[in-house]
C-alpha cells in the first residue's frame, strides 16, 4: 500500500522480519496448517492449535523475527486454558509464498479476517473470536480491530508500540540515514482511539526495544471502555511470555472469558442462588 511505502523499504522490512535460521517443523499432531489465498493469489500458511468448538479463538499475529516453531510450543498453554489459536504467518515467512512487506501484510488484513470467520464457520466453531498480536504484530493486530471490527471481540496487545520511529530505532535501524517520520509509520495512537473493543495490554517493565512508556501511552489512548493494561516484572521485549509464566496465560484466559460472558458477577452470582 502507497501509505506504507517509505516505511515499506528493504533495510526495515529486513530487520522487521528477520528469516529465522531453523527449517520450519512438520505440523505437530494435534494441529492443522492452514491455507489462506490472498487477492494476487499469494498462499500464506497459517497453524491452528485447536481445542474446541465452543471454545473462544485467538487469531495472532506473531513477531516478524521468530519462526512459527516457537508457537508449537507456547499453543499448549492456549490449549491447555481452552482458547483455540490460529497463528498468521507473513508473506516470505516459514512456508508462506511471496515477500514480506508492511504494505502487502496491511493490505492482506481484511482478506485474512473474512477467510479466518469462513474457516471457523466451515469447520462449525462457535467461539468468539479475539485478535492479538506481538511486537510488529501489534501494528497488525491494531489494523484488524480497526477496520474489521464487525467480526472481532477484543483486542490483545503484547509488547507494542504506539509510535513507529522509538520502535525502529528501538529494533536497531539508524533512522537518520533512512529519511522518514512519525507521518510515514502505522499511525498506532490515532487508530486505537478510535478502537471501541475491550482491550489488554501486557508488556514487559524491561522492555528497551519498546519502552514501556510506549506502552503506557497506547493505553491510554485506547477508546476501549474496557481497557487493561498489566506490566510484567523483569520481562524483557520478547521474553513477556517466559517471565510471565501461568499469570500470563491466566490474564489472557480471564480477559477472555470476561468479554465473551463467561463467569462474570452476574454469572456467579446465579450460580450460589442454585
Amino acid at each position: 500500500m502507497q501509505q506504507y511505502a517509505k516505511i515499506d523499504t528493504p533495510e526495515i522490512v529486513s530487520t522487521l522480519f528477520n528469516k529465522p535460521a531453523e527449517p520450519l517443523a512438520d505440523c505437530p499432531e494435534n494441529a492443522e496448517d492452514v491455507e489462506f489465498v490472498m487477492e494476487d493469489q499469494i498462499r500464506l500458511l497459517c497453524r491452528l492449535y485447536p481445542v474446541g468448538k465452543e471454545a473462544p479463538t485467538l487469531l495472532f499475529f506473531p513477531t516478524g523475527r521468530q519462526s512459527i516453531n516457537k508457537y508449537n510450543a507456547i499453543a499448549k498453554n492456549y490449549v491447555q486454558y481452552g482458547i483455540n489459536l490460529l497463528v498468521v504467518s507473513y508473506r516470505g515467512c516459514g512456508r508462506s509464498e511471496g515477500n514480506a512487506g508492511i504494505g502487502s501484510m496491511i493490505g492482506d488484513l481484511p482478506f485474512i479476517l473474512r477467510k479466518t470467520v469462513n474457516q471457523l464457520q466451515e469447520k462449525k466453531f462457535k467461539g468468539p473470536l479475539f485478535v492479538m498480536g506481538e511486537s510488529v504484530g501489534s501494528a497488525f493486530a491494531i489494523e484488524a480491530a480497526h477496520v474489521c471490527f464487525d467480526d472481532i471481540k477484543g483486542v490483545i496487545i503484547e509488547s507494542g508500540f504506539c509510535d513507529t520511529i522509538p520502535f525502529l530505532i528501538g529494533s536497531g535501524l539508524d533512522i537518520s540515514k533512512i529519511g522518514i517520520s512519525e507521518t510515514d509509520g502505522f499511525n498506532n495512537k490515532d487508530k486505537i482511539e478510535n478502537i471501541k473493543l475491550p482491550t489488554l495490554i501486557l508488556h514487559g517493565a524491561r522492555d528497551t526495544v519498546v519502552v514501556p512508556a510506549q506502552a503506557e501511552t497506547l493505553q491510554a489512548s485506547s477508546g476501549a471502555r474496557n481497557k487493561q493494561f498489566f506490566i510484567i516484572p523483569g520481562a524483557e521485549h520478547d521474553t513477556v511470555v517466559k517471565i510471565g509464566g501461568a499469570l500470563y496465560f491466566q490474564t489472557i484466559k480471564t480477559f477472555i472469558d470476561t468479554v465473551s460472558g463467561v463467569n462474570t458477577w452476574r454469572q456467579r452470582r446465579r450460580g450460589i442462588k442454585k
